[in-house]
């Protein structure tokens, strides 16, 4: 028995212990249960996925269940590019994105019906191959390949273009480097995915063996056992403290390190961040970080944090976007004001999309919207 052989029960057993590590450790991903969820849901729909190949192989096809997990292939894109928002703290339309992908799913299920009747993959091979339902097949599995693919480089162009908000040490680099290479990695194996299918897909043109879709098969889920064990562990040891700045997404033990320290009075720091803030405004330094408010009042990073979540009820991302929102504000109503564009930039931001989403949750107002509506009371 080689590796190939026991790839796909392997991929189940690593998916699975996976599975429940990620819904029950207790830190490493934040304060934030929803984004725990969505990483297990990932790892859920790969073991699903492997748990199908090892059922077919098993039964050497001949079992109505094969292929089940093709059915939810599509939510893959989604979710990781869901996840990917929830570990940087921005903003996306869940309901919107929800509505859509219901949509898509529904209408890959009505197209899948016709092939819902054969109780084994013989047969289905058979069939497709009469009807010419195999070009139809090839092309449904090539959008949503494309519409995987786009959605996994969306997600790694948002994390890679995501602000840190704490300046990261040798051993975070190389972690935060590591996750860009994994969620690159998410798109070669997609298209390693692809690149097998049309193999077996020729290579079945004159030879409709289950062999070659048994090789298939194994190839696949050895390369998602590996791959699933590097990401979940590269995501969890890199802290989305440092996305968010949250002093509450920090490990517990850090927390409670901090919390029974010398920070007596989290208001009496937090006037001297004000202050500093205001005084210098820090706040239009786009790359802005916690380390430089930390090193300027000589407290320790973590107790800055704290000081800005207890007393503004804010996020440090939150509680320095609110001076740039309000002097853009101001930009905004001058006699000739600027474009947007570079309002966003003379007030701190890095990019047009990030001071329109900052805006519109401050203000529940495009700048476009904001700038018309006061201009008319004025």
């Amino acid at each position: 028995m080689n590796l190939f052989d026991i790839a796909p029960l392997l991929s189940v057993i690593i998916g699975a212990l996976l599975f429940i590590f990620i819904l029950f450790r207790k830190t490493g991903l934040g304060k934030s249960k929803k984004i725990r969820y969505v990483l297990a849901a990932i790892v859920f729909l790969y073991t699903f996925t492997a748990l199908d190949y090892y059922i077919t192989i098993k039964y050497e096809g001949q079992t109505s269940y094969f292929g089940l997990s093709y059915l939810f292939i599509h939510l893959l894109g989604f979710l990781l590019y869901y996840f990917v928002t929830l570990f940087i703290k921005t903003e996306i339309n869940i309901k919107k994105w929800l509505t859509v992908f219901s949509i898509f799913t529904v209408l890959r299920w009505l197209f899948f019906l016709p092939v819902f009747e054969y109780s084994s993959l013989q047969e289905f091979i058979v069939f497709t191959k009469k009807n010419r339902y195999d070009e139809l097949l090839e092309l449904e599995f090539l959008i949503t390949s494309i519409i995987n693919i786009t959605l996994f480089f969306l997600a790694f162009l948002r994390f890679k273009k995501s602000p840190v908000h704490i300046k990261l040490n040798n051993t975070e680099k190389f972690k935060y480097n590591w996750i860009n290479l994994v969620l690159l990695a998410f798109i070669v194996l997609q298209l390693a995915v692809i690149i097998g299918e049309v193999i077996t897909r020729v290579t079945i043109e004159n030879d409709v063996t289950f062999e070659i879709y048994k090789s298939s098969m194994q190839f696949e889920t050895l390369i998602i056992a590996l791959f699933f064990f590097v990401f979940t562990y590269s995501i969890i040891q890199f802290p989305v403290f440092a996305f968010t700045g949250d002093f509450e997404d920090l490990p517990k033990i850090t927390q409670n390190k901090y919390v029974k320290s010398s920070l007596k009075d989290a208001s009496e720091l937090f006037n001297e961040i004000d202050d500093l803030v205001r005084t210098k405004k820090l706040y239009l330094d786009f790359d802005l970080k916690l380390n430089t408010i930390a090193e300027s009042l000589d407290k320790s990073v973590h107790h800055i944090s704290q000081a800005i979540n207890q007393s503004s009820g804010m996020r440090f991302p939150d509680y320095i976007n609110r001076f740039r929102i309000d002097l853009a504000k101001k930009k905004l109503l001058e006699p000739k004001p600027d474009t947007i564009y570079a309002i966003s930039l003379d007030v701190g931001f890095n990019s047009k999309a990030a001071f329109y989403t900052a805006f519109k949750k401050f203000t529940s107002q495009t700048p476009t919207e904001f700038k018309k509506e006061n201009k008319n009371n004025l």
